[in-house]
C-alpha cells in the first residue's frame, strides 16, 4: 500500500468516525430533548393537579366561611338575648346567695322567726332568683337544634356554665363527699322525723334530675305565636302560692329544700350556692368587662371577697376555717372536676 492510499485511508476513516461522532451527538441530541419534553409535560401534569387543589381548597374554605358567618350571625340571632339576660339573672342570683347570708347574720333566718319558715315572698323570690338561670339554659338548650356552638368558643363557654349552675342542683351527693366530707343521707328511713333533730346530714339539700327539669320547665312560657320566654317573677308568685297550680306542685320539692334553710344547718346546700357563686362572679364579670370576643373562665374568689358569705350571728357561731375556707375549697374541687381548662385556680383563692 502507498503512502497516498494511506493517506486517503486514513481520510476516509477520519470521516467515517467523524460521522459516527456526529450521528452520536445527533441520537443524544434527541433524547435529551425528548426526556425535556417528557419531563414539561410532567411538570406541565403536575401544575394542572396542583391548580386544581388550590382551587378545591378555596372553593372549600370559601364553602367554610360561608358557613362560619351564617352560624355565627344564626348564633347570635338566637343565643344573645339570652346571654343578656343570663348576666341579668346572674346579679340577682348572686346577690340573693350574699342576701342569704346577710340575713342569717341579722339572726333572721333562725327558729320560727325565720324569714323561710314558709312559703312566704321571700322564700318564692329566693327560689326564683336561684332556678331562673336554670330555666334560661334550658331555654339555650332548645335552640341548639337551631345553631352550632363550635364556631364560637364565648358563647359555647357561657352555655357551659349555664347548664353547670343547673345541673349542680342535682349534684347535692357530689358536694357531700368533696372533703372534708358531710355525713348526707336524705333517703334513711325515717328521714321526717330524724331530719328536725339533724338536718345536716337527713334534710335534702338538692333536686333529682327530673324534679329539676319539672321546675326549670315551670318557669318558661310559650307565647301564643308560639316563641318560648322566661316567667317573670310577678307571673311565678301569682301561681307558686297555689298548690293546685302547676308552678306549685312543681316547685314543692324546691320549697321543701329552702324551708328553714341556714348555712349553718344545710352545708351542702350551702356548698352547691357558694360554687354557684363561683360562676355568676365570673360571668358578670365577663359582661362588665365586656370580654366579647373570649371564652369565659371561673376562677376561685379571693379572700377579700369572702366577707359576703359570712353567715355568722351571735347565735350561730363558727370558725374561719368552717366559714370562709372550707366551702371555698369544696367549690375549687367541684369546680375543677366539672370545668376542666374553663376553671383558673390560683391567684388569691384556695
Amino acid at each position: 500500500m502507498t503512502e497516498t492510499d494511506i493517506k486517503i485511508l486514513v481520510a476516509v476513516l477520519g470521516a467515517f468516525i467523524s460521522l459516527i461522532i456526529a450521528v452520536i451527538n445527533y441520537l443524544a441530541t434527541q433524547k435529551t430533548q425528548a426526556e425535556v419534553e417528557a419531563q414539561k409535560a410532567g411538570f406541565a401534569k403536575e401544575l394542572e393537579t396542583m391548580k386544581g387543589e388550590i382551587a378545591q381548597k378555596k372553593s372549600e374554605g370559601d364553602a367554610r366561611r360561608d358557613y362560619e358567618y351564617e352560624a355565627r350571625k344564626r348564633l347570635y340571632q338566637e343565643c344573645e338575648p339570652l346571654l343578656f339576660q343570663l348576666y341579668e339573672l346572674s346579679e340577682n342570683a348572686l346577690h340573693r346567695i350574699y342576701g342569704l347570708a346577710r340575713t342569717a347574720r341579722i339572726g333572721k333566718l333562725e327558729s320560727k322567726s325565720s324569714w323561710l319558715a314558709g312559703q312566704g315572698y321571700y322564700m318564692a323570690s329566693t327560689i326564683y332568683n336561684l332556678l331562673a338561670p336554670a330555666a334560661v339554659y334550658k331555654l339555650i338548650q332548645r335552640r341548639l337544634t337551631f345553631v352550632d356552638l363550635t364556631v364560637e368558643p364565648r358563647v359555647r363557654s357561657h352555655y357551659i356554665l349555664a347548664k353547670l349552675i343547673s345541673w349542680s342542683f342535682t349534684d347535692a351527693f357530689e358536694f357531700a363527699r368533696c372533703e372534708p366530707k358531710q355525713d348526707y343521707d336524705p333517703d334513711v328511713s325515717g328521714w321526717i322525723k330524724l331530719r328536725k333533730n339533724n338536718p345536716e346530714q337527713y334534710w335534702r339539700q338538692g333536686v333529682p334530675v327530673g324534679r329539676l327539669d319539672v321546675a326549670a320547665e315551670g318557669l318558661i312560657i310559650r307565647e301564643a305565636a308560639g316563641s318560648l320566654r322566661l316567667r317573670s317573677f310577678g307571673e311565678f308568685e301569682t301561681e307558686y302560692y297555689d298548690q293546685n297550680s302547676p308552678i306549685g306542685a312543681g316547685f314543692s320539692i324546691l320549697t321543701d329544700m329552702f324551708l328553714h334553710f341556714h348555712p349553718k344547718a344545710r352545708p351542702v346546700l350551702w356548698r352547691m350556692l357558694v360554687s354557684q357563686a363561683h360562676i355568676y362572679e365570673a360571668l358578670l364579670e365577663a359582661s362588665e368587662k365586656g370580654v366579647a370576643e373570649h371564652a369565659v373562665s371561673v376562677k376561685p374568689f379571693p379572700e377579700n371577697k369572702r366577707g359576703n358569705f359570712d353567715w355568722r350571728s351571735k347565735n350561730y357561731g363558727a370558725t374561719d376555717e368552717a366559714v370562709l375556707v372550707e366551702p371555698f375549697a369544696v367549690a375549687v374541687e367541684y369546680l375543677k372536676a366539672k370545668l376542666g381548662a374553663q376553671f383558673i385556680a390560683g391567684g388569691n383563692g384556695v
